[in-house]
């Protein structure tokens, strides 16, 4: 398989690539530390260009993976060609080294990508000074170093003569190989050519040649070459225009036969020429870089690929090796059964010739001969011409017994026929031995065929859930995009907020940087190790509270990603709002990657369990969507059945009411006060309790208040009166000597201040710029956050137009309403109580708070343990799909390809589940 980039294809893409010149660069992405992205654009139109250091460089039109963070080469190119447009581009001196020039005159950048060997990246100024390179190195030849800060140097006159191919270089290329060794012609060729091994084979091939002919020293050049030199020189010219002047792209593929599906196309190489005569199966695509890039980005896909075809043939081989052990057993059992017969017929046939045989062993194994003093005797006998010593055949006397050729005395022409005799029976009673054999071995087959239809089933069986389960999962793989969230821990609350963890330092800054939004809940523990947890509000236009018990979830979570969890000690944590949330370091301290300032008061929550679970979502499709949905709005209005009546009928009812107060406010008194009845989750039957906690002998003043609860009017009354009472009286003593003493200490505080003074305080304390006021009362905090608050207050904010300013926030709003939109219709594709009829596509492992995954079908219970994560989460799919063979069971056994399940999982855990070790 082709695996990287050849003169011919440099030359092509670089072709495809001019088209790009002017364009703008907006950004630079790093894939991995050789391959690099870099985004351009212009009106209306957008292009990212891909290089590879050593291997390709083409325009992509696929989504790749990008790093987390970008390297600090990524950074240092943003620095210098970042806003820059693209001047030109073009190959080197006729090698595998393209340069990129990025602006004009003294603010121009040259960046060099090599192609050859192990490659480089080099980034230049106008005067090739090297201002970033991605691996330093030195010339063996020249011992010229190429690192930052020196001159990066080329060969710019390198050999263009193409199609001068004579027959003197020939003769000097294939003299130049070694003595005594051969060397395939396609290879010497290229060489010459200098288009590569692959376009070389198929000049060849169009000229009448072989490739794989061997040459060496010993080979008539003349000979070989006579009337073909001017036809190569012609093709490889023909090669060069096209490549030059309009490459095309196309695949070379061979297919795979799979047992159970289509044929699987499996990519060789790319080409930006046809190649009828190398390459049967091929296939155009329309441009050489559309073509380069369907290449890469398939090689996985079709890894994959090749290894379900390769599980599916060693499945159906395991059943063909069963099938076939089980045949030959048979076959043996049937072939012992028939010798058992012929030897037990023939004892009896020679049953005299037998008892001799027995007589003359015995009786000199009675006289106490040796072993082989009575194998002495048998061939001294044998040669005498004794009938008996000439039919044995061998002792066998640590097996009490010996071998006879027994043959058919009413049939001269039967073959003889080798017969075990035991010494210690006699003839019958060996006959009756090999027929009891046979009786046994006519059982074995009975009971041999019954087993062997059995293993063939099970074996049928296991042959085809391993079919499914690997048609399965290479589906699941095709069809699955990961979510955004999956690469942090995560989870669904109880309530549907999205809740988003990080795993280290880096994701826990990436997650505060990008994804934490102005009405998101900042969640963390005080414990080592403990992640930044982040709740995603639902809704993005007001700001909504987030529930109890999401709080308490995401607090969990995040207690017991930490040491806590190891530790098994309980701790607490604390939530803040993302405005308290800050990079910014005091003076003269450093924050690390993944630290963040809290400033202002945190929010502290009770102290979490230690109790995690796993379950599984399914992903439906668009009919099972719309399902649920349906059933979902059906449960609610068998919950609320008179909501919708209360809501007509609440229009009428508050005219109703208003005009009743407008009567009685003419009257000149509150006379009536009109007993309103509230219903609580609309249902009326439904039982309230209230849980006591503490004395059950309560205070007067409580016990008053229990009385006058039970009676309506009277309280309502009492309470008039109170309030009645309260205006007449004024503000209480207490709070009037509370009043004073602040007057005193103020008085006392600013007794030397004058009017002057006064005013100028009061002008210094003016806020600048429009503020609006704060819904909030402000929060006691303690000194040091006061000064770090005040030190925020009063900094002076940078000076930035209006216009940008809403322009920005109204970009930000539409981008962060997409993605909360986005982010809603997906939950709502997740299901974790799947119907037998749903259509689901694959399966997603969720790792959360065991009281989140309530609802969940499928879950179990992890709390600190000794055991290993991998191991708990077999254990948990194996109680999932425990004498299951349905959609749900494949999706489920399809987590165990890779570790989806088990990375999220807190160390050491300890899986608890009811028959969880039932068999």
């Amino acid at each position: 398989m082709k695996n990287r980039f050849t003169l011919v294809d440099v030359i092509a893409a670089t072709t495809e690539l001019k088209k790009l010149q002017g364009m703008r660069v907006n950004n630079v992405y790093d894939i991995d530390n050789k391959t690099y992205l870099i985004k351009l654009s212009r009106t209306d139109e957008k292009a990212v260009i891909l290089f590879e250091s050593g291997v390709r460089l083409h325009q992509t039109f696929h989504e790749w993976p990008k790093s987390q963070t970008p390297s600090s080469f990524s950074m240092k190119l943003r620095k210098h060609i970042n806003q820059k447009r693209l001047t030109s581009i073009r190959v080197v001196g006729f090698d595998r080294l393209v340069e990129l020039v990025f602006g004009t005159d003294d603010r121009e950048n040259r960046l060099y990508v090599e192609l050859y060997d192990r490659g480089n990246v080099v980034l230049t100024d106008n005067e090739l000074t090297i201002l970033n390179i991605l691996r330093v190195r030195t010339d063996k030849d020249t011992s010229v170093r190429w690192a930052v800060r020196e001159k990066y140097t080329f060969n710019e006159e390198a050999e263009r003569e193409r199609s001068g191919v004579t027959m003197d270089d020939v003769t000097r290329a294939i003299g130049g190989i070694p003595e005594g060794k051969e060397e395939q012609l396609g290879r010497v060729m290229s060489q010459l050519t200098k288009c590569g091994n692959p376009i070389t084979k198929e000049i060849l091939a169009a000229c009448g040649m072989k490739a794989e002919m061997k040459v060496s020293r010993k080979t008539d050049v003349e000979t070989e070459f006579r009337g073909k030199l001017d036809e190569i020189r012609k093709e490889t010219e023909h090669v060069w225009e096209q490549v030059e002047e309009q490459p095309r792209g196309f695949i070379s593929y061979t297919e795979i036969l799979s047992p159970t599906s289509q044929p699987i196309q499996l990519y060789n190489e790319f080409n930006p020429i046809p190649m009828p005569f190398t390459s049967k199966l091929q296939k155009e695509l329309p441009s050489f870089c559309e073509s380069v890039d369907e290449f890469y980005s398939r090689i996985e896909t079709q890894k994959q690929e090749q290894k379900a075809v390769n599980m599916e043939k060693q499945a159906l081989k395991k059943l063909e090796n069963v099938e076939k052990d089980q045949k030959e057993r048979i076959e043996a059992l049937q072939l012992t059964q028939e010798q058992r017969e012929r030897m037990a017929n023939r004892i009896i046939l020679n049953q005299d010739l037998v008892e001799k045989a027995l007589l003359l062993i015995r009786s000199a194994l009675a006289n106490q001969f040796s072993w082989q003093t009575i194998e002495e005797m048998r061939k001294n006998a044998a040669m005498n011409g004794d009938l008996v010593a000439k039919s044995i055949d061998s002792f066998r006397f640590e097996n009490n017994e010996f071998f006879m050729n027994l043959g058919d005395p009413y049939d001269e022409e039967a073959e003889l026929l080798k017969v075990p005799i035991d010494i210690s029976m006699n003839a019958s009673k060996n006959a009756q031995r090999h027929f009891v054999d046979k009786k046994s071995a006519a059982e074995k087959v009975k009971k041999t065929v019954a087993s062997s239809e059995k293993a063939i089933k099970n074996a049928q069986e296991k042959a085809k859930s391993t079919l499914e389960q690997v048609k399965i999962v290479t589906e699941v793989k095709k069809s699955r995009k990961a979510m955004w969230f999956e690469k942090f821990r995560w989870f669904i609350s109880s309530e549907g907020y999205i809740v988003v963890a990080g795993r280290d330092a880096q994701q826990n800054e990436l997650l505060v940087k990008k994804y934490l939004r102005p009405n998101d809940i900042y969640m963390h523990a005080d414990v080592r190790g403990a992640s930044s947890v982040i709740i995603r509000n639902k809704s993005f236009e007001e700001s909504q509270e987030i529930p109890p018990k999401t709080l308490t979830e995401a607090a969990q979570m995040a207690v017991c990603y930490s040491n806590a969890w190891e530790a098994t000690v309980t701790a607490s944590a604390w939530w803040v709002h993302p405005n308290q949330v800050s990079r910014t370091a005091p003076t003269g301290e450093y924050l690390p990657s993944g630290s963040f300032m809290i400033r202002g008061k945190k929010n502290f929550m009770p102290p979490s369990q230690l109790v995690m679970g796993l379950g599984v979502l399914f992903r439906m499709d668009d009919e099972s969507i719309e399902r649920h949905a349906a059933l979902e709005k059906a449960k609610k209005s068998e919950e609320n059945p008179d909501e919708n009546v209360e809501t007509e009928e609440k229009p009428e009812k508050t005219e109703k009411i208003l005009e009743k107060s407008e009567k009685t406010v003419e009257i000149g008194g509150i006379d009536e006060f009109p007993d309103v009845q509230v219903q609580i989750g609309g249902q009326q039957d439904e039982e309230l309790f209230l849980i006591e906690v503490g004395p059950k002998n309560l205070p007067k003043n409580q016990q008053n208040a229990q009385k006058l609860a039970q009676n309506p009017e009277k309280s309502t009354q009492k309470y008039l009166e109170e309030k009645i009472k309260e205006q007449m009286a004024g503000p209480s003593a207490k709070t009037q000597k509370r009043k004073q003493r602040k007057e005193k200490m103020v008085k006392q505080k600013y007794k030397d201040q004058t009017d002057d003074d006064l005013e100028l305080h009061k002008e210094l304390l003016k806020p600048q710029g429009k503020i609006e006021s704060p819904k909030n009362e402000e929060i006691p905090v303690k000194n040091e956050e006061k000064s770090q608050i005040y030190h925020e207050k009063h900094e002076k904010p940078p000076k930035i137009e209006k216009n940008e300013v809403e322009e920005d926030a109204e970009e930000a709003d539409e981008e962060d309403k997409e993605a909360n939109a986005e982010e809603m219709t997906l939950l709502t594709t997740l299901t974790a109580q799947p119907l037998d009829e749903d259509t689901l596509l694959f399966a997603v492992p969720v790792v959360a708070p065991y009281s989140a995954l309530s609802t969940y079908k499928y879950r179990v219970k992890i709390t600190p343990g000794i055991g290993k994560r991998g191991k708990a989460t077999k254990q948990a799919i194996e109680l999932f799909t425990r004498q299951k063979t349905d959609r749900q069971a494949a999706l489920i056994k399809s987590l165990l390809s890779d570790d989806s399940a088990s990375r999220n999982l807190p160390t050491k855990v300890r899986i608890s589940a009811p028959q969880l070790h039932a068999k």
